[in-house]
């Protein structure tokens, strides 16, 4: 078994499969799910450190996603890829945190170093 995070990204634009490569360059493990049942069925059978979940509709529609999400998985962070479409949206909460779906690929890579738990470099024998 290996030592890499594990991210789950529910999405399927094109962009995000460039993303979740960037992603994997970067050391981490990247699954992939193309819908809310996909992605489900991921948390249920493997050990998820972040999701990353984008919606090209609204935030508030991918934080109801959220809502299903931490139902499964209530410990794991989620991170909500989406374009506001008001300034005066009201802020998410089963979210931990928004970046818009066009954000430079440095500022999602250091949002998922923020997010992801850090992983002692060090095994122990006990």
């Amino acid at each position: 078994m290996n030592d890499y995070a594990r991210i789950l990204w529910i999405g399927n634009r094109d962009e995000s499969r460039e993303a979740a490569e960037t992603i994997e360059k970067a050391g981490y493990e990247v699954s992939i799910a193309v819908d809310l049942t996909a992605a489900l069925e991921t948390l249920r059978n493997q050990h998820i450190a972040l999701i990353v979940l984008e919606n090209e509709n609204s935030c508030i529609q991918g934080e109801l996603v959220a809502v299903r999400l931490k139902g499964v998985a209530p410990k794991v962070p989620i991170l909500l890829l989406c374009e506001p479409l008001a300034a005066g949206a009201p802020q998410a909460f089963f979210v931990n945190l928004i970046l818009s779906l066009k954000a430079a690929p440095e500022l999602l890579l250091r949002s998922i170093y923020t997010l992801v738990p850090h992983q002692s470099s060090r095994k122990t024998g006990t």
